[in-house]
């Protein structure tokens, strides 16, 4: 009879033996006896600190084998990854930990849960949404205030506009929003990532005219994909009074010969737009993109 075969690998355990380093011992304790574990004594004498070593007395205890067990422990596993997001180097250490898991079989949501690859759970869509939102939100704050400050915007290029748009981003999202970021077939401007998952991709450009503005469009559309397909718009306006180049805007991406919504149901109280665009490929079988239009007055 064959060997039975561990479910999650060695190589992903010692990942997370790592990450222990970076999590309290009361913290820790209770990812594991929260999920029914108890410590067992160390069959194995291994280098490190109290954390690791506790981490190893509950690991050692789990049959990589049972799937019910396995299930228990990446429950565990969910907790670490909660309890270890402010450490060091975060963003590396997810990397390596989502491209281990990967090779297991399973992958990391946005909220940080750890699924077999290729399941859909509906907090995943509900969390992508509620970020898109958000960074909506902050994007138009951060539209608003510069509009208050008069003496801020004057004269500044597209990419230091852009900056500033970051800061207000990085705030809330705490460095998962990037500028000039590769994704799709280009470097989109704006790029908020969520774990291994796009949640929000913007592009930047200053208004010169209606083909500006379909340029820009099939820019944004050039950098989504079957992972990221929620954006925005962000056009620039050096006029004080640009209400009739906003409407040629809104008129312009209408026409588009793949827009296929528009709402404008925020437009009173947010001045925002929205639309539903087809990106690239064939009728009825391209992705749908998502498309919030926010204008910037930087006179």
């Amino acid at each position: 009879m064959d060997a039975a075969v561990e479910i999650v690998s060695t190589r992903t355990r010692t990942l997370f033996w790592e990450l222990s380093a970076s999590i309290e011992l009361t913290p820790l304790r209770a990812c594991w006896t929260g999920e029914g574990f108890s410590p067992v004594e160390a069959t194995q004498t291994r280098s490190g600190g109290a954390r690791k070593q506790l981490f190893s007395s509950f690991t050692e205890g789990v049959d990589w084998t049972d799937e019910g067990q396995v299930q228990r422990a990446l429950r565990a596993f969910e907790g670490m990854l909660d309890e270890g997001i402010d450490s060091y180097d975060w963003d590396k250490t997810l990397a390596k930990i989502t491209a281990a898991l990967a090779r297991d079989g399973y992958q990391v949501s946005p909220t940080l849960q750890i699924l077999p690859v290729g399941e859909w759970r509906p907090e995943v869509a509900r969390h992508d949404d509620a970020a898109y939102a958000e960074s909506l939100r902050l994007l138009r704050g951060a539209r608003n205030a510069m509009e208050r400050l008069g003496l801020l915007t004057p004269g500044m290029p597209e990419e230091r506009l852009r900056d500033v748009l970051l800061v207000a981003l990085n705030a809330y999202f705490e460095g998962r929003s990037t500028g000039e970021t590769l994704n799709g077939k280009g470097k989109t401007d704006i790029l908020i990532r969520v774990g291994d998952r796009n949640v929000s991709i913007s592009e930047c450009k200053f208004y010169t005219g209606p083909k500006s503005v379909t340029d820009a469009l099939d820019q944004l559309l050039s950098y989504t994909d079957n992972g990221g397909r929620r954006t925005s718009l962000l056009m620039f306006y050096r006029e004080k009074d640009p209400d009739a180049r906003i409407a040629d805007t809104i008129a312009a991406i209408r026409s588009h010969p793949r827009c296929e919504s528009f709402d404008a149901s925020k437009a009173d109280e947010h001045r925002q737009w929205g639309f539903v665009v087809r990106g690239s490929g064939a009728p009825g079988r391209a992705p749908l993109a998502e498309v919030a239009f926010i204008p910037f007055v930087v006179a």
